[in-house]
Parts: C-alpha cells; structure tokens; sequence
C-alpha cells in the first residue's frame, strides 16, 4: 500500500502479483471441493474465488497503469484477453467464472476507445454465456 499510495505502481505490481497468483492458486490446487450442504465450505469458496477475481481485475489494471499508461491496446492483447478470459471461463466454476464475467464489464466500462469497449463487451456476453450454460448443464 506504501508503494501505490505514493505512486510506485512498478514496485506495487509486484505485490498485486503475487497476491492474485497466490488467490488463484489457492482455488485452484488448493481449495477441496465445495460440500453445499456445509454454510462455512460454501462461503469460504464464495469469498476465496471472489478475491480471486477481483485480484486478477486488480492485477491487469495496476499493470496497465504501471506500465502502459495512456496506451491503446494492440491487438495481441486483445486476443490474448479474449483467449485468457474464455480459457479462465471454461474451466473454473460458477463463482469464478462470474467473477470473470464481472471483470470483463468492469474493463469495458473503464475504456474510452470504442471498438475495445464493444470487443470487452462482447468478451463478457460470451463469458456469461459460458458461465450459464455450464451451470445449467450441472
């Protein structure tokens, strides 16, 4: 916090990365699957996949802002979000992937450039889609 409140975004990066490497992780290899009918499994998934997705928000913004402040987004990063997101979509469940969803609208309504904000846009129709039909195919 030190870093970032006096505005050494390069050195504060380091930090947002490993915190949301260490939260994605976590769910990942570490987190047992989720018992429903147990309150304390259901929200521990809740909260840790929550964090997680709002560390990777955290993560793109506090390295675009570090590192390529004020630059259009070329497009192998358009790409490599849409392939990241839908890869990240696919294969976590409803709560991350919902986390994604909302990740991808926070990014679309953050952009000023129109073709970009109408393509994350379109990344996060596509993603809730996802989310809704492997939740309604469970």
């Amino acid at each position: 916090m030190f870093f970032w409140k006096s505005n050494q975004l390069k050195i504060s990066n380091i930090f947002v990365i490993i915190n949301t490497v260490s939260q994605l992780f976590y769910c990942a290899a570490k987190l047992g699957p989720m018992n429903t009918d147990s309150r304390s499994s259901l929200l521990t998934h809740v909260v840790a996949k929550t964090f997680a997705g709002i560390g990777v928000l955290d993560l793109l913004h506090n390295t675009s802002a570090a590192y390529f402040k004020d630059q259009p987004a070329t497009t192998l990063v358009k790409v490599l979000t849409g392939v990241i997101f839908g890869a990240g979509v696919l294969t976590s469940d409803v709560i991350l992937g919902s986390c994604l969803v909302y990740d991808l609208v926070a990014l679309a309504v953050g952009q000023s450039g129109t073709s970009w904000r109408l393509l994350l846009g379109g990344y996060a129709v596509g993603a809730a889609a996802i989310v809704a039909a492997k939740n309604y195919s469970k």
